[in-house]
């Protein structure tokens, strides 16, 4: 599938949504600039470190070899309401998960990861209980991969954030 194609895709299921885009693009997964320091910022100063079931310590430790065996991605940019951020990020995690599935006929190994911590669920079972209602649900963060959204595009205080969807 090509490139508008796949953009169009994300951008019905986003205006489904009500998500405002602002960047669809690809990117070749060897330009991913891994680094673990974005796992030691897990661990020490996000509150989502063993919490969520998409964060670390429950994203494997071999995130790399998985990043670099596909060799494309879209990088999907939305604005977001400062004071509605959570909710629109609620609403981002469940448009790539929608996106992932929508081109699994073509990319069977297709595979999105979240903007943040998992906020898919009001109240998160991983915390209470040790098990995620949503697993099927859920993706692994960008930082826990140990990718910087500033490398993609992002900066501090534009009001957007990013995820990727992972395409082979």
């Amino acid at each position: 599938m090509d490139f508008e194609n796949l953009s169009n895709i994300l951008i019905r299921l986003s205006d489904n949504m009500g998500l405002e885009v602002v960047e669809i693009r690809e990117i070749k997964t060897e330009n991913l600039e891994v680094d673990v320091r974005n796992r030691w910022k897990c661990r020490f100063g996000c509150n989502y470190y063993g919490k969520r079931y998409s964060c670390p310590p429950n994203v494997p430790d071999d995130y790399e070899d998985f990043l670099r065996s596909y060799s494309r991605a879209i990088l999907f940019r939305y604005r977001f309401e400062h004071l509605e951020y959570i909710e629109t990020k609620k609403k981002a995690q469940k448009v790539v998960v929608a996106f992932e599935r929508a081109v699994l006929t073509d990319y069977p190994l297709a595979f999105a990861l979240f903007p943040g911590g998992c906020d898919l669920c009001d109240e998160c079972s991983y915390e209470k209980k040790g098990t995620c209602q949503k697993s099927h649900e859920v993706r692994p963060s960008l930082s826990s991969m140990g990718l910087k959204v500033s490398d993609l595009g992002v900066e501090l205080g534009d009001q957007t954030s990013l995820s990727l969807i992972l395409l082979e």
